[in-house]
């Protein structure tokens, strides 16, 4: 362990009350290892939220079902905690993390690399058994999609660009790696110091894997697995390919515009054990919002990406817009589901669409199956080919796509256009569920249409980049016009999907969007939340609401459910930005919090 941070560490303990460390040696924080084989049979578990979206499948499916329709209307608050180190000299926190929990204890963070475990034995109060802090500099994107545990440490990766690994029955660092903002032999080396990271690890196979989020700070995307041991980086995979590699061949500009591609990775992956595959969304290229800087079907953007575990080689990918420019990025979750369709059982990967869109694919080749739209309109296509999976306008001979030219962001526009969804789209990063019994999957989203107008988007020259200064280049990385883009009809959407025929079983529009996800349980319930601070549980057939709590916190992060002593909670980490009064002027006076929640019967 560095000496710099073992000091941060001891400015931790030192900082934590006599009582907690007295507490820390009467009652030791031990627990059982998490080993590959707890990992792989999560499922068997109920009691813990052992990874990210709570198996490698990204079912995020509680199969305890204490909490049921019957009674969730009896739920209450059993205790809370606050988070409010990640405030500490900054204007808000995001907090979008799902806690781990093993064996009553859970592991969290404040989204400004400040790391908590809590003793939640007891059921009603979060006894504090440590805090660590990463230092994250304060001029650093405050925000975490959580963490993985692997052994007895648990793993987090910062905005920063850097990977901790903590120890969990002490709190002090194992080690710390730079992964992100360093060059490397593979890339483009451009703006690599804006590289950073937002999703959550996935550990796998003694592997840590990690994707870089800033691909809209005109940077590339991409994969890597490191070594749980020591940090050591196995493999790295760029979601944009450079000269000589696959795909190359789909960025047909002349000035480099693929060193500044995005394609980023922003949301945790999937894990395959049969296949040994670990599947990941990539985001939109950039600048986002003008195609005509880069065309060519920005190979690998907007896209499935299934990577060999072992060598990080690509093995399929499906691409859902080719040369998009809506900023209908597919970073999203991929769920993993093994169910009927059509005439046979199917190996499903399972993805709600950013652009309106869901879709079900060959889980062993990246094929289509199906899409269907669930929002309520989208006017950027005509709908998908049935066939390949493509927008229906998709002309794989052209290389800037014209797609509904009404609807297409373009250099030549005297005025503003609308597309529908918005730039939030169906769904962002906000993770889905899925009922394995019910074979239902369920979306927390948003609906909507938005208004823009672009301008061009200046290249630095023909070694690649853009042009950074914003009197040569109004359009700045992404291309939108400032001031010109506007939201209309901004609201909450809430879905059921019946996996075995792609179709909707169920779906209700909320007054405010839902930038949360959803939880599904044996009780017949989904739990979600909405960005006016409200917590609710749903009928898990009819969308229909049963419970609610108003915390008064804008909340961006799911909610788990586990156990202890028999007993099942109910958490949630509420902190984010207020929503502002341009969309819900009755939310314009939200303030950020960072608190957690449980609730029990």
């Amino acid at each position: 362990m560095s000496t710099h941070l073992l000091k941060r560490m001891l400015a931790g303990a030192t900082a934590a009350s006599a009582g907690v460390l007295a507490l820390g040696l009467m009652a030791p924080a031990l627990a059982a290892d998490v080993t590959k084989a707890r990992l792989e049979k999560a499922d068997a578990e109920p009691q813990n939220w052992l990874t990210t979206f709570q198996n490698y499948s990204s079912h995020r499916y509680s199969r305890l079902n204490q909490i049921n329709r019957d009674n969730v209307k009896n739920l209450k608050v059993a205790f809370s905690a606050s988070l409010s180190t990640g405030l500490l000299g900054r204007a808000d926190t995001q907090l979008e993390m799902s806690p781990l929990v093993d064996d009553g204890f859970m592991y969290i963070d404040d989204g400004a690399g400040v790391f908590y475990k809590f003793d939640v034995r007891s059921g009603t109060r979060a006894v504090p058994v440590w805090r660590t802090d990463a230092s994250l500099g304060k001029d650093q994107q405050s925000r975490s999609r959580g963490g993985a545990m692997w052994g007895d440490v648990f793993y987090h990766n910062l905005t920063d660009g850097r990977v901790v690994a903590i120890n969990r029955t002490t709190g002090e660092f194992v080690w710390e790696k730079q992964i992100a903002r360093v060059p490397h032999p593979k890339g483009s080396n451009t703006n690599i110091e804006r590289e950073g990271f937002t999703s959550g690890p996935l550990a796998v196979e003694g592997k840590l894997v990690v994707g870089n989020a800033k691909g809209d700070s005109g940077t590339n995307g991409w994969v890597s697995a490191i070594d749980v041991r020591d940090g050591k980086e196995i493999w790295r995979t760029y979601t944009v390919p450079g000269p000589g590699e696959p795909g190359f061949e789909t960025w047909k500009d002349d000035h480099n515009a693929w060193k500044t591609g995005g394609a980023s990775i922003w949301t945790t992956g999937s894990y395959d054990p049969e296949q040994k595959l670990t599947i990941w969304g990539a985001a939109q290229p950039v600048p986002m919002f003008d195609p005509e800087f880069r065309p060519g079907d920005n190979l690998y953007s907007n896209s499935a990406l299934a990577f060999d575990i072992e060598t990080g080689k690509i093995r399929w990918y499906f691409q859902y817009t080719p040369n998009e420019s809506w900023d209908y990025d597919e970073q999203g979750v991929h769920m993993l589901i093994d169910a009927p369709f059509g005439a046979s059982p199917r190996k499903m990967v399972v993805h709600y669409g950013r652009n309106g869109y869901y879709y079900q694919l060959d889980r062993t080749n990246g094929g289509f199956l199906s899409a269907t739209q669930y929002v309520e309109k989208t006017t950027w296509t005509a709908g998908i080919d049935p066939k390949t999976g493509k927008p229906i306008e998709y002309d794989p001979k052209l290389a800037l796509q014209t797609y509904i030219p009404a609807t297409r962001w373009a250099r030549a526009d005297a005025g503003p256009k609308t597309s529908c969804p918005p730039l939030e789209g169906g769904v962002r990063w906000q993770p889905p569920a899925y009922n394995p019994d019910k074979r239902l999957s369920y979306l927390g989203g948003e609906d909507g249409c938005v208004t823009r107008q672009i301008v061009a988007v200046v290249a630095r020259g023909a070694d690649g980049n853009i042009v950074d200064d914003a009197q040569k280049n109004p359009g700045g990385r992404t291309g939108g016009k400032p001031g010109s883009n506007k939201n209309t009809g901004l609201r909450g959407i809430h879905v059921a999907t019946d996996v075995t025929t792609g179709k909707i079983k169920a779906r209700v529009w909320v007054p405010h969007s839902n930038r949360s996800g959803m939880l599904a349980t044996s009780g017949g319930l989904v739990f979600t939340a909405n960005i006016d601070g409200s917590i609710v549980a749903l009928n898990d057939e009819t969308l229909q609401e049963l419970w609610r709590f108003d915390t008064g916190i804008p909340i961006k992060a799911p909610v788990i459910s586990y156990s202890v002593g028999g007993k099942q909670f109910i958490a949630i980490a509420a902190g984010a930005p207020g929503p502002g009064g341009n969309d819900w002027p009755e939310l314009k006076d939200m303030v950020p919090g960072a608190m957690l929640f449980v609730f029990t019967l």
